[in-house]
């Protein structure tokens, strides 16, 4: 007798043409969140046409997901205007976090709403509890409706970078939300990155419902809620005989498009905090076969592509971005510890290269990235356990190598046949974002081309009260903050501000760190690719932190990486990215002083914000799309 099939399973989606039944996939969306996710304590069932706060605020679509909450695009009735509503999980940790967030935003709303940076923050708008049906109490924020994040322009740009006179247009507005900040707040972002930084929608209403009269219907699945796992997973609980098993319908998530790209155009869809996964140097090797001639990072260190899932270390999750030409040649192994120089990099930046043509290789583009990243810095921790090794592991280790920075940083710079560069493409004026009735106050920011708001306050500290040292995503992490320092302040921001910058113009991280087993970890190379960028400094900031005697060893030289090979700022730009010798001065005079090692003597936003770089004249240039 033939063996029994499986029955197959189906579910029940909405379309724009109707219900309909269709068979269930082999395995749950990575896209979205997490059925188990939705136990007690987790997140809030959400449907559309859902009402909160007595009916005020009405559920049009899902905007996107993070690890803490859920973001939806409502319509407020008692205004007549969207916003996005986000439903934090219930569970203590997460209300908790959320009431500080509360205080934090609020004082951000109320500090000095005339002060023209406040323009630059996202505003706030409300804050109210929600019960959901197992007496579960979520937190729920209400915010501004933005557009995509920097992330997606880069993502437009990958090629040759974002146009310079839009990338000052966008620093000079971050500095000066900064300064708002810094100054009348006191508080730290500790978490500026592109996908922080959110592009507002001039007249923020005529676009919503333009995009909700022909976007498709909102589809959604209805799957299966796993139990809740025992905190002892030795202790089995068994259902309850004849129990009913429970099903939530998760939506998918329909984040706002940018005003001035329609969608086939705009980046493909990030969901999510996830990364694509690597199963092993043999993989990536198969995949480099596709493609002889890679492209080294120079140097600015390997491109490990980041995508949409769960990474290790969240608090290292950024985007990848595609690299110039730089003919290396690709070993048949990256397990040997004696590699050739660019073999590593080589690996890393072939395979961010290819990853970033697949439909999964990127982050979602979110309204509100304050949902999506908050736990962006919360394992710090973990990450230092498991990529440094320990002192006595690394004793028994062959020689140190050299850094990802110098390994993968051309033998010969002026040999290599690199494509002039062209123009980059025009850019277009827009008004500015109009700001909601209720909310607080603020100035109208300029007729810019366009117009950008810091978000995800969630991580926000006073500048002299840390809530945590362990602060800042991976790549955009001052050197205060990898040694372990607690004596950090606003400036820390800048730091990370500078490397967006220059992130946006090249389309490049300017510090990508990676670990190469046991022979040193991410904290080691990113010491390293700094000190080769802007040069050695002073053991006054090299010890004083808790991970120091871990980096550096008592001559205050870098301990588990020694052959390095400086490559400064202006010559990365002449020779890596073919800039004009005058353009790369101006920009270095302007990079620099944000990328100081010791926070003491590095330059503060409002220092920053009035410098000549900045200056834009937007009559002359031809600033007609971006």
């Amino acid at each position: 007798m033939a063996p029994k099939q499986p029955c197959a399973k189906y579910q029940y989606i909405l379309t724009a043409n109707g219900p309909k039944i269709v068979p269930v996939p082999d395995s749950v969306s990575k896209d979205e969140e997490s059925p188990a996710d939705y136990n007690s304590g987790g997140y809030l069932p959400v449907k559309l046409r859902d009402t909160f706060k007595d009916g005020r605020y009405h559920v049009l679509r899902k905007l996107g997901w993070g690890h803490f909450s859920t973001v939806w695009l409502v319509k407020d009735t008692n205004t007549n205007r969207h916003a996005a509503l986000k439903v934090v999980k219930s569970a203590g940790r997460y209300a908790e976090t959320a009431r500080d967030e509360i205080k934090l935003l609020q004082q951000v709303m109320d500090a000095s709403p005339s002060h023209v940076g406040r323009a630059h923050i996202v505003s706030f708008l409300d804050s109210f509890t929600h019960c959901g049906l197992s007496d579960d109490v979520h937190i729920c924020l209400v915010f501004e409706p933005l557009g995509e994040n920097l992330l997606a322009l880069i993502e437009r740009h990958k090629a040759l970078g974002v146009p310079v006179a839009l990338v000052k247009v966008i620093a000079k507005q971050v500095l000066l939300g900064l300064q708002y900040l810094h100054d009348e707040c006191d508080l730290v972002h500790t978490d500026i990155k592109p996908e922080n930084i959110m592009i507002s929608i001039p007249d923020v209403e005529s676009h919503i419902q333009a995009e909700l009269s022909v976007s498709p219907s909102p589809t959604s699945r209805k799957v299966g809620i796993p139990p809740k796992q025992a905190n002892r997973p030795a202790l089995a609980i068994p259902r309850r005989a004849g129990g009913r098993e429970r099903h939530v319908q998760i939506f998918d998530s329909q984040p706002l498009s940018s005003p001035l790209h329609s969608a086939s155009s705009s980046p493909s869809r990030r969901h999510g905090l996830t990364m694509s996964r690597i199963n092993s140097a043999q993989s990536m090797q198969s995949n480099l076969s596709l493609s002889h001639d890679l492209k080294g990072k120079g140097k600015q260190g390997s491109d490990l592509t980041m995508s949409t899932g769960s990474t290790p270390d969240l608090s290292d999750a950024s985007t990848g971005s595609p690299s110039l030409k730089v003919s290396t040649s690709i070993p048949t192994s990256t397990n040997s510890i004696d590699t050739p120089p660019t073999s590593l990099g080589s690996i890393m930046s072939g395979v961010k290269k290819l990853s970033m043509s697949s439909p999964d290789a990127s982050r979602t583009c979110t309204c509100l990235t304050d949902a999506f990243d908050d736990e962006a810095t919360t394992t710090t921790v973990t990450e230092r356990e498991a990529t440094s090794p320990s002192v006595v592991q690394r004793e028994q280790i062959p020689p140190a190598k050299p850094s990802l920075l110098s390994q993968t940083a051309p033998h010969d710079l002026h040999d290599l046949r690199c494509p002039s560069r062209t123009p980059s493409p025009p850019i277009v004026e827009s008004p500015t974002a109009a700001e909601p009735p209720d909310s607080p106050a603020s100035p109208t920011p300029p007729p810019f081309p366009i117009s950008v708001k810091i978000a995800d306050l969630g991580n926000a500290t006073p500048s002299r009260r840390h809530y945590t040292d362990d602060i800042q995503t991976r790549q955009y992490r001052s050197p205060e903050a990898i040694l372990g320092r607690t004596d950090w302040g606003c400036n820390t921001d800048v730091w990370s501000l500078g490397c967006v910058v220059f992130e946006l113009l090249t389309a490049e991280y300017l510090f990508d760190p990676q670990s190469q087993g046991d022979v040193f970890g991410k904290d080691d190379d990113h010491m390293a690719q700094i000190v080769e960028l802007v040069g050695d400094f002073g053991e006054g900031m090299k010890f004083g932190g808790r991970f120091s005697r871990e980096i550096f060893d008592s001559a205050g030289k870098l301990r588990y990486i020694r052959n390095l090979k400086p490559w400064p700022l202006k010559r990365v730009m002449m020779e890596k990215y073919l800039w004009a010798e005058e353009e790369a001065a101006a920009l270095c005079e302007f990079l620099e002083p944000m990328l100081v090692v010791d926070q003491r003597e590095r330059a503060q936003a409002r220092e920053m914000v009035g410098h000549p770089w900045l200056e834009v004249d937007l009559e002359k240039e031809d600033l007609e799309g971006w």
